[in-house]
């Protein structure tokens, strides 16, 4: 006796039984549209905060938190089909300052269902600008579920799903700021060498001239000849705007190489003018001395009567 036929007769008649019961409430020719209400309706997106700040002169990032605010719908008559999601999510960072370039391309953010976030990465470069807070709007494109239309007979119905495009500006503050700017000096410049075949230390102050703090902070130095090698493992995690810090650095030369002068070279024009006043210098003391011989034979003049 053969029972698979009518057994998957059943279980379909079943699954078509429960399928009727969840459209209990869709009339046929009936069209469930969005509403104005953000319950159940269409997506409601929003910025929840923003990281990062863009350097002046330097291409920097920005990371936005995208959230949709839309309320997940409870009815158990609405079948779970999520008209609150923003779908094929599409954000571009609009500025309506030349001075401030966008530099990514569109970001997508794929599916939002209602209550969820995506944390978006955009580029930015400002230049020529001053520091402090400028607008900026983020442009997201997306579509949403905005109706539900059944057709057909009770026992043979039929859906139809049709989505909408939309689009919304959110606008947005960047501040500009100056960012970490790290000098390095040297100490005591006059005494740093380096001697021929033997180890010698070089010192450094670095200086966090910026308004950022200088984060990850690494010095590597590349040695070119007749330097052979430079020990140059120094890092600092951070590095605060205002303060400096000591670093060390030890230096190896060539056997037979001259004694190297690692500070830094006086420029000629100042060899110039030391020269010329050295030379200044000279030639007034020797007018000096002219002028006391002068005066001294003047002095003991005898004159004849």
């Amino acid at each position: 006796m053969n029972s698979g036929p009518p057994s998957c007769l059943c279980s379909l008649a079943f699954i078509m039984l429960i399928y009727l019961v969840s459209l209990s409430g869709l009339a046929l020719g009936e069209d469930f549209r969005g509403e104005d209400s953000h319950a159940g309706g269409g997506p409601d997106l929003a910025i929840a905060s923003v990281y990062g700040n863009l350097e002046l002169g330097r291409p920097s990032s920005i990371f936005v938190v995208l959230e949709n605010r839309a309320v997940r719908a409870t009815d158990e008559n609405d079948m779970d089909l999520r008209r609150e999601a923003a779908r094929s999510i599409s954000a571009q960072l609009i500025s309506s300052d030349d001075r401030i370039r966008i530099l990514s391309r569109p970001q997508y953010g794929g599916l939002l269902e209602g209550g969820a976030n995506t944390t978006l990465q955009l580029t930015a470069l400002a230049e020529g600008i001053a520091l402090g807070l400028y607008p900026l709007e983020l442009r997201c494109n997306f579509s949403w579920l905005s109706g539900v239309t059944a057709t057909g007979s009770e026992t043979a119905p039929s859906l139809f799903f049709e989505y909408a495009a939309a689009s919304q500006d959110i606008p947005l503050q960047i501040e500009v700021v100056m960012g970490p700017r790290v000098e390095i000096e040297v100490q005591d410049e006059w005494l740093n060498y380096v001697a021929p075949g033997k180890e010698s230390l070089l010192r450094l102050t670095l200086t966090n001239r910026g308004d950022e703090p200088a984060r990850d902070l690494e010095l590597q130095v590349r040695p070119l000849p007749p330097i052979m090698m430079v020990e140059s493992a120094w890092v600092q995690a951070s590095l605060p705007p205002g303060e400096s810090a000591e670093a060390r650095l030890s230096l190896f030369a060539e056997e037979n190489a001259a004694v190297i002068y690692v500070g830094q070279r006086i420029s000629s024009a100042w060899i110039y003018l030391a020269g010329a006043a050295l030379a200044g210098i000279l030639l007034l003391s020797a007018w000096l001395v002219l002028e006391k011989i002068r005066r001294s034979r003047r002095r003991f003049r005898i004159v004849k009567s």
